[in-house]
């Protein structure tokens, strides 16, 4: 018998509210997901309260409090007060596991995220399909009708706990992009990332067809109410010089809104995703300023998503979190509608969950200090740098339009790199993202519609041939599903559930080798996922760089943790000292002089590399494998404008990203090249290790293993791991095109190749 459901938000009535001395249920909340119904849909904004009062102060730019809340630190010295910034915040969510996510959403709602967007895992962009079931996501997590659903019911209960509506966001993006925009819609996502140039920039499905995806896909989010963000920002993370591309982003940026708005979204549900393309040492706020001033001049009429910059993140999540503050500052100078954060520790590629709570403190700090500070302290429009560089960044906008326009539009002008060039327009390098128009993931699958072309379903965009009378509301007739009794944006009741597929790949399994931790309150660390173990030491060690991390992983194994990991050192001076924080799985005295230091790897001269490798003609295969789309970090090693291996005459073949391992191999046996060169970013549940061995495996049984040298590379990747996994070489974070080279010369002379 199905259990009763509340009529008012269609979610079971066994739901209780949640209690803030208690865990959050989830096994609970993944039964009977067939039932629940999103309770509201389309975008919700923070309500301001000007001049409102708390403990002794009057605020300028907050909104409505919290009923629940955990307050900034200082707080206890001001009665506990927790003033809520006049902007949504945003946190990015990313442990892969959903089951895990919730309770990370709860954590960030209680600091005063209420915008949650989750990161969709690698690959997901070139699926043509929606994926079921929950499985464990690779690089993000997979969306699926599952995870959205027990995801926006685990929301309804933290939004009733903390007292504010809360906003689900993901990414309508990739082959699938039409059919993840409708999905949205059914299961009550209220904002989501569209924006056909990333697909065809970042994710290179032809233009064509992401253009026709994205005018349907559009049309869906407008009906449901969606709030619409671009990617126009990613350019700054692509690009060599993130800073040379602000006058190509405000044409993304405008592209993206003239085509949205011909798809049906208002104005105020389009946002531009705007990054300031700097960062210190370089004198970033008077770069970015102007910028973000020609930005808010152009676009006054939409929203503004303001995030911090990622680009020049590494593992210093003290240095991560100063760029936040200074670009927080811009925003507060300027304005921002909804403030994005990203965790510090993102250049680790491990996003903490006690870090996404670190970044929307850090947003929540910021801007309740910087209240008012536009009253005071106002920019100078007048100021002659200022005045001019605003100008200019317009102008050279205005330019690289017009010159677009007269090499023929955008589809033109994309294959013509026109984009994510390393020199500021009308300054071009060349060296911007081509892609072909007739090229790209999905080429040819557009198919111009039959003169009697009729799809009876409402929101649908473009020629659909419907009966008379039968074109909707809008135009005061019946909605066109009246023909086929309704469709699903119109009836709950004919949207359809499939729970876990896979058997073994699933939140309940998962669940499972956990259960006796939830069911007898049992404590263990964790960072990442329940019961994961992990804790992470932070140390100062007495010594240098090299010697402190060796102390410092000594140390670990004294802690018996294993596992371990230094995931960030920084030297405080050479001789001195160096801080370390270590992770892992006692007053302790480490003798240095018993530690095995390791030697830095001895490079060989640039004409030394240069003449071994013109005289063998040295041929390399090189891609990055998996579902992995990082690509920046290849592309440092090969590419002779980052002093790659070709700056000494290798012969690359570049196979792109999210490439088999078969295909790998074959190209290198076709191309009869001596190295393989593979990039593995990605480490969730051992895919990096997965990599390695099965490239080395099938090396072997197509008898080529002894001709190559089998090399990968990644932020994870070390060079004992990856010998231990097959490979021939590993080099991780910081390695560069010398290191290799060099190591490949010098073990093509040992095997005689």
């Amino acid at each position: 018998m199905s259990e009763p459901v509340d009529v008012r938000f269609g979610r079971p009535l066994s739901d209780p509210p949640l209690r803030p001395d208690e865990k959050l249920d989830v096994e609970a909340l993944l039964k009977d997901l067939e039932h629940y119904r999103p309770r509201r849909k389309g975008w919700t904004w923070r309500t301001p309260v000007p001049g409102q009062r708390m403990y002794e102060f009057t605020y300028h730019e907050t909104s409505e409090p919290l009923t629940r809340f955990v307050p900034l630190p200082a707080a206890h010295y001001f009665d506990n007060i927790d003033p809520q910034p006049d902007c949504v915040i945003t946190t990015e969510i990313a442990s892969g596991r959903p089951e895990d996510d919730v309770r990370r959403m709860r954590m960030a709602a209680w600091h005063g995220a209420d915008h949650i967007m989750v990161i969709r895992t690698a690959g997901q962009s070139h699926m043509d399909g929606l994926l079921e079931g929950t499985p464990e996501g690779v690089g993000g997590i997979a969306i699926t009708r599952k995870q959205l659903r027990f995801t926006r019911r685990a929301l309804d209960l933290i939004e009733d706990e903390v007292g504010r509506p809360i906003d689900f966001h993901s990414y309508v993006s990739g082959v699938a992009g039409p059919e993840m925009a409708v999905l949205f819609a059914e299961e009550g996502v209220n904002g989501a990332h569209q924006d056909p140039q990333y697909n065809v920039l970042y994710r290179n499905i032809n233009m064509y067809r992401s253009f026709v995806d994205a005018a349907e896909a559009k049309h869906v989010m407008a009906a449901a109410g969606m709030l619409q963000i671009d990617g126009a920002h990613n350019a700054n993370a692509t690009a060599v010089k993130a800073w040379k591309v602000m006058p190509e982003l405000l044409v993304q940026h405008a592209i993206n809104c003239a085509y949205s708005q011909a798809a049906g979204i208002p104005k105020q549900r389009i946002a531009l995703s705007t990054v300031p393309p700097d960062a210190a040492p370089a004198p970033c706020m008077r770069m970015d300023l102007p910028y973000a001033l020609a930005l808010r001049d152009l676009f006054g009429d939409y929203k503004m998503r303001a995030q911090q910059n990622t680009r020049y993140m590494e593992s210093d999540g003290r240095d991560a979190t100063v760029s936040h503050v200074m670009n927080l500052m811009i925003s507060r100078l300027t304005s921002a509608d909804i403030q994005s954060t990203i965790t510090p520790d993102e250049g680790r590629n491990v996003p903490w969950h006690y870090n996404n709570v670190a970044a929307v403190d850090t947003a929540k700090q910021a801007l309740v200090g910087m209240d008012g500070l536009r009253e005071m302290v106002r920019v100078d429009r007048e100021s002659a740098e200022l005045k001019a560089r605003v100008r200019e960044l317009k102008e050279r906008a205005v330019l690289f339009l017009e010159a677009m326009l007269r090499d023929g539009g955008y589809f033109s002008a994309v294959e013509q790199a026109y984009f994510v060039d390393s020199g500021e327009y009308p300054e071009t390098h060349d060296d911007g993202i081509a892609r072909k128009s007739d090229g790209g993931v999905a080429a040819g699958t557009v198919v111009e519609r039959a003169d009697d072309y009729m799809a009876p379903v409402c929101h649908h965009f473009g020629e659909n041939h419907l009966p008379q009378g039968y074109r909707g509301a809008e135009f005061g007739e019946a909605s066109p599903c009246d023909l086929i009794g309704k469709c699903t944006l119109c009836d709950d009741a004919k949207v359809p559930y499939i729970d876990e597929l896979d058997p073994v790949d699933n939140a309940a399994v998962r669940l499972a080798e956990t259960a006796e931790l939830r069911h007898k309150g049992l404590i263990k660390p964790e960072v990442e996922w329940a019961g994961d173990g992990v804790v992470a030491v932070t140390m100062f060690l007495p010594a240098g760089e090299a010697v402190a991390e060796a102390a410092a992983l000594e140390l670990g194994r004294a802690m018996n943790l294993t596992d371990r990991e230094v995931i960030h050192k920084r030297v405080m001076h050479p001789a001195e000292g160096t801080l370390i924080e270590l992770k892992g799985r006692l007053d302790v005295a480490i003798d240095p002089t018993t530690l095995t230091i390791p030697l830095p790897p001895e490079t060989l001269s640039d004409e030394e590399i240069r003449d071994f490798v013109h005289a063998h003609q040295v041929r390399c295969v090189a891609a990055t494998v998996g579902n992995d789309e990082h690509s920046v970090g290849m592309r440092e090693i090969i590419d002779i404008k980052h002093g790659g291996l070709e700056k000494w005459g290798f012969s690359v073949t570049y196979l792109g990203t999210s490439v088999p391992v078969e295909k790998v191999l074959d190209a290198a046996i076709e191309h009869a090249a001596s190295v393989v060169l593979i990039s593995t970013i990605i480490t969730h549940a051992e895919v990096h290790r997965e990599m390695m061995e099965k490239l080395s495996s099938l090396a072997e049984e197509k008898g080529v293993r002894d001709k190559l040298l089998l090399i990968s590379g990644g932020t994870q990747v070390t060079d004992e791991l990856a010998r231990a996994w097959g490979m021939d070489a590993g080099f991780g974070r910081k390695a560069k095109g010398v290191d290799v080279a060099s190591f490949i010369v010098k073990e093509m002379r040992r095997r005689g190749l």
